[in-house]
């Protein structure tokens, strides 16, 4: 089961908590009913159309509380099955009430598109809060404007190390029917992207004040950005923060919108949920239910990213010593200085390191652009209809699987520099820590006969710097294969490899969707 959205809060405002979790019980059930005039549903099972609607209370170790989940498929040819489940869960102590909600998908189309939002229900309880938080973040229901005045708060928000939500940022446009169409996509994206993320508009006034405090960071000329609750220090953090320019807005403006919610929904599926909620395992038979294994996946999967992570930085340290070693050996041993090899101090490295981890595949493609340009070539060309890539409900996973193959990509042309000699598959099955699986449902070195002697070459010309060949474009049949699964979705990155050419570079020419590069399989 694939989890999309997840929100969660608390509000510690109210006087009358449980009169808070029965308001929202009743919010819940009108949504799952469909029925405006529905009251407080009773515990136990609903039928409603396709619709499965389980509702139980709570009322014990100091808690007042509801769980309510709504289950329902729908089928696609008659055969392919996708279940949608909503869950939420309401409980009010003697000190807040606390607030989670969760959309799952379970679908036999794994690169079938979603629209993801909110479900219905969600707005509705965030109005009957006195002030709902996560973290030092307010969650707010709908679209708030800026003020001029108010750009210097909103700056220091943004840099905030405690800032727990992303914000979504819409900057001034031109002409009055543009602003007008603008908040109109400012306000879907708000609210598809109700309490996971906060959406600001800002004017003319406060777009060139937020300009002027942000620089490069900054959005403007009628474009949008989402700020992740991530650094936001200095230029190079820049990639981290998905810009949006003005003209996708108005020609895409339905992708445009889905890359932003997604992008704030995925953030969301990772949050840990408080221990508080296990309190409805308490008492139930068979030692572990269904949420309890659910609770304590969520912990296991927090306690393994925080394990991947503390990996990812020892291998960053350790690639960057070894880069910083074999650099400070080539240099001495050109000025015929090798014998000081081992006695010196000398720092050649080349800048910020790259982030261990991207958001999407167009993120990977924009960090590799900025922090691998010395070893890759990523043109502007090659990035093609990524919205559904990055709108997927695999995008995250995918964006870091492509993160990882580009990353190999410029760990073999660094290798090539120091002196390997092998092609990149042999490069890969040496071992080396940034290196790609060397397998056949992993990597492609050639493309069939038929594929290249066919009509379906045509579609492997791509893109290339002209030192390279001196023509503009070469047949590319290398690749990686991001996703054995997902259907025509599924991503792949086309190369060249040029490292013992004039270049000295690993050139990519394509980074799509499966269906742009069509093969005689499919």
């Amino acid at each position: 089961m694939s989890l999309l959205y997840r929100c969660l809060w608390t509000d510690a405002s109210q006087s009358d908590r449980n009169g808070s979790v029965d308001l929202a019980r009743d919010c819940f059930s009108r949504w799952a009913t469909e029925d405006p005039a529905t009251r407080r549903l009773l515990d136990g099972e609903t039928v409603v159309g396709a619709k499965r609607i389980e509702l139980r209370s709570m009322n014990s170790d100091g808690f007042y509380g509801f769980e309510g989940i709504v289950r329902e498929t729908e089928l696609s040819l008659g055969f392919l099955s996708t279940t949608w489940t909503v869950s939420a869960r309401v409980l009010a102590s003697s000190e807040k009430t606390m607030v989670w909600v969760d959309l799952d998908m379970e679908t036999d189309q794994p690169a079938r598109r979603v629209k993801i939002g909110r479900p219905g229900f969600v707005a509705e309880m965030l109005k009957l809060q006195g002030n709902p938080c996560l973290g030092v973040s307010n969650i707010v229901p709908r679209r708030m404007e800026i003020t001029e005045q108010e750009i210097p708060l909103l700056v220091e928000l943004l840099r905030s190390s405690e800032r727990t939500l992303p914000f979504i940022i819409f900057s001034a446009t031109q002409g009055d029917l543009d602003e007008v169409r603008q908040l109109e996509i400012a306000n879907r994206t708000a609210t598809r992207s109700t309490g996971v993320a906060t959406v600001l508009t800002l004017d003319e006034a406060a777009t060139n004040a937020f300009k002027q405090l942000l620089g490069p960071l900054a959005v403007w000329g009628g474009a949008a950005r989402i700020y992740t609750p991530s650094a936001l220090d200095t230029d190079a953090d820049g990639w981290r923060h998905r810009y949006i320019v003005a003209s996708k807005l108005r020609l895409h403006e339905g992708s445009a919108i889905d890359s932003l919610v997604y992008a704030a929904s995925q953030l969301s599926t990772r949050r840990r949920v408080p221990d508080e909620f296990r309190v409805f395992t308490a008492g139930t038979r068979s030692g572990i239910n269904s949420l309890e294994l659910e609770l304590r996946e969520e912990q296991w999967q927090f306690e393994l990213d925080l394990a991947y992570e503390e990996r990812g930085e020892v291998e960053q340290e350790l690639a960057r010593a070894n880069g910083h070693l074999e650099r400070i050996r080539r240099e001495l041993q050109q000025r015929d200085l090798i014998d000081l090899f081992f006695g010196t101090a000398q720092d050649l490295s080349d800048g910020a390191d790259p982030p261990e981890t991207t958001q999407s595949v167009s993120d990977a493609v924009a960090a590799a652009q900025l922090y691998l340009g010395e070893h890759l070539s990523v043109p502007s060309t090659a990035p093609r209809e990524l919205e559904g890539i990055d709108s997927a409900p695999n995008a995250y996973a995918w964006g870091n699987t492509a993160w990882r193959g580009l990353r190999a990509l410029a760990a073999y042309a660094r290798a090539k520099s120091g002196g390997f000699s092998g092609n990149f598959w042999t490069w890969c099955e040496r071992g080396d820590p940034r290196a790609w699986p060397a397998s056949k449902k992993k990597l492609a070195m050639q493309e069939s006969e038929t594929v290249k002697n066919g009509k379906y070459a045509s579609f492997r010309l791509f893109d290339i710097d002209p030192e390279v060949n001196g023509s503009n474009k070469v047949f590319m049949e290398s690749h990686l294969k991001i996703s054995e699964g997902g259907g025509d979705l599924a991503p792949r990155i086309y190369f060249y490899d040029d490292c013992d050419g004039h270049t000295k570079r690993v050139h990519v020419g394509f980074v799509g969707p499966h269906y742009l590069v069509p093969n005689t399989k499919g």
